[in-house]
């Protein structure tokens, strides 16, 4: 077997379970790109899985982590009709077993993980790559990106010329909602520290400081009907706070509070909560955004391959802006 680099953990665990070693290189299947990893985007998801958080969803040990790939195509399968060698590409490669459309007998989490120097990829969750930013940048998108993508057109049903409310508006998420709705016409109001504020208005939000009094009074200053849509980015405390922001027909979309319909439902309002599914189609449009100018890819921290556990070390703070990545020359 040929065999490569790659971040793993045997068992569920702390920071210490993970590992760089040397696992087999993934063969493509007939409908599968081989990409050389570039750059690995890190999310919290990928410590929540390792400490064994979310038990519920189908993964087997040992488990290569990571979702987001950007890196250049070195093999196809039979059937790959999109894609050639030599292609730039970026993709969010969460297992889709989810998604009985395109495959339900997917293999389970851990099988393509991202953190490694080659990953498999379907060809329908791959798209290609902006051409305007490095592969650090562009392995930075697909998880964030795709999330506020979909919570706020197709959960939140956001349309032109309505109003918004981020929660959270300075991070990975966070601040590419907010871009996606400047660029769709819309209204934006985003919650950041004061540390964040010039960040957050550079990317066309008007700015509430949620340390500098009371939320929900300085929303009703702005929008005094509410919002129409609110992205709770946060959960725990800050969703009530979504919910009392939200207008009496809109609808609070929370990727961080699974029972805020429960919460919403309360104060006689509608709630949502959902996981992201993966895209390539919307991928697309994303890369064209951001090949537009449209769209700034949020702060990037990287990291060499071999540091990839430092970099995990500096994730798990919680006191990162913009979006940690993994590179690979």
């Amino acid at each position: 077997k040929i065999i490569m680099q790659a971040l793993f953990y045997d068992e569920y665990g702390d920071i210490s379970k993970m590992k760089i070693g040397v696992k087999p290189r993934p063969v493509p299947g007939p409908k599968d790109l081989l990409v050389h990893m570039r750059g690995a985007g890190l999310n919290p998801v990928d410590y929540k899985l390792r400490n064994h958080w979310i038990p519920d969803w189908p993964q087997a040990l040992p488990i290569i982590t990571g979702w987001d790939v950007a890196g250049v195509v070195v093999e196809i399968g039979s059937e790959v009709q999109n894609f050639k060698v030599g292609d730039e590409v970026y993709a969010y490669n969460r297992p889709a077993f989810d998604d009985a459309a395109h495959a339900p007998t997917e293999s389970p989490i851990g099988v393509d993980g991202c953190c490694a120097e080659y990953v498999r990829v379907a060809e329908w969750k791959a798209a290609q790559k902006p051409k305007s930013v490095s592969f650090a940048e562009a392995s930075g998108i697909p998880l964030a990106c795709l999330t506020s993508y979909q919570a706020i057109f197709e959960h939140g049903n956001l349309q032109p010329g309505q109003n918004l409310l981020v929660l959270n508006a300075s991070g990975g998420t966070g601040s590419f909602a907010v871009q996606l709705a400047v660029n769709r016409g819309c209204n934006v109001v985003g919650t950041c520290s004061s540390r964040n504020k010039e960040f957050v208005e550079s990317l066309g939000a008007t700015v509430i400081d949620y340390t500098s009094g009371n939320v929900v009074e300085q929303l009703k200053a702005i929008f005094p009907n509410g919002a129409d849509v609110v992205y709770d980015c946060i959960g725990g405390d800050q969703t009530q706070i979504g919910v009392d922001c939200v207008s009496e027909n809109g609808v609070i979309v929370s990727i961080a509070h699974f029972t805020v319909h429960e919460v919403a439902a309360a104060a006689g309002k509608r709630g949502v909560a959902f996981l992201v599914k993966v895209s390539g189609q919307q991928l697309t449009e994303i890369a064209d955004l951001v090949d537009q100018g449209k769209l700034k890819v949020a702060r990037v921290t990287e990291f060499p391959f071999q540091r990839a556990i430092e970099a995990f070390e500096i994730l798990e703070t919680h006191r990162v802006t913009g979006k940690v990545v993994l590179t690979n020359a």
